[in-house]
């Protein structure tokens, strides 16, 4: 596990010694039904690596870079490096079968430099199957996970990034597929998108609803007006849980003090944090930081 900028970075040698994986350089991969329920935190970090996964079985809810997703079976979840993911709620049955892989064990192909194509990542990384590629994407697993946990072998690397180039394929077809089976994208969509792209960006730094509607070249009243229309909330309130996520992280997974993560969330007094957190967690930061 890494810390980068006080954010814990769940990356490939962490996650395969926290759940018992074999120690393949780049890549981890679940062999157990429950393995990756038991190492999801309850609490934001930040991802170093792909993740590619297919629910089997059971439900979980959880926030990706502040935006609430639903895994059900026959889910497919990618996640793309450095998300800030969240589980808030998991079922005791739940089975994910997940691959994690590095960037630079894909730096290669197009997929990694594929802007457009991250972008709708980024806003749709829950797609449900049908049966069919279900079933695809079940068998991408069991070939990747097959190769992964046999014997050492001198192309076994090799082997699994041939794999992996396959996998992003996949799921290069099933975005595009999907994205022209979709209504294109309105502006209210549009600027939606672009907005909680900003928000990950600045969230710790910015908080003006202001910040973001000049970024976007629009007036705070149109902006407010999209998000509550498109999302149901709130600018404000969007804000404010990602300010919120990014103290909870620094709280678990550093030794940070109070007074330095004011610092780094841009809060002028360190009792204005304290108010802050305690009005949107009903606890104190030290609280959080102990329970």
């Amino acid at each position: 596990m890494e810390k980068t900028g006080g954010i814990e970075n769940y990356d490939i040698s962490f996650v395969s010694e926290k759940i018992g994986l074999q120690d393949v350089e780049g890549i981890a991969v679940n062999k157990t039904e429950d393995a990756v329920r038991k190492g999801l935190t309850n609490y934001p970090h930040s991802v170093k690596g792909f993740i590619c996964a297919v629910c089997i079985k059971g439900r979980a809810e959880l926030r990706i870079n502040f935006q609430k997703r639903e895994l059900t079976q026959g889910t497919l979840m990618v996640v793309l490096p450095g998300s800030m993911m969240e589980p808030i709620e998991v079922s005791e049955d739940l089975h994910i079968d997940t691959v994690f892989f590095s960037q630079d064990l894909v730096s290669g192909d197009s997929f990694s430099n594929n802007f457009i194509l991250f972008q709708e990542i980024r806003q749709m990384p829950c797609i449900l199957l049908n049966d069919d590629c279900f079933e695809i994407f079940r068998k991408h697993h069991l070939n990747i996970s097959m190769h992964y946990y046999r014997d050492q072998s001198r192309s076994k690397k090799d082997i699994l990034q041939y794999l992996l180039l396959a996998l992003l394929s996949e799921i290069k077809d099933l975005y595009n597929d999907t994205t022209e089976q979709n209504n294109p994208y309105t502006r209210g969509k549009e600027l939606t998108y672009v907005f909680f792209d900003l928000l990950y960006q600045y969230h710790k730094e910015e908080r003006s609803v202001l910040f973001y509607a000049d970024k976007m070249n629009l007036t705070s009243k149109y902006l407010t007006t999209i998000i509550r229309k498109q999302t149901g909330k709130s600018i404000l309130s969007w804000i404010n849980e990602a300010v919120i996520a990014q103290a909870k992280s620094l709280l678990k997974t550093t030794n940070l003090s109070v007074m330095e993560i004011t610092d780094i969330l841009h809060f002028t007094e360190s009792s204005l944090f304290c108010r802050f957190f305690k009005r949107h967690t009903d606890m104190t930061p030290s609280v959080y930081r102990h329970s």
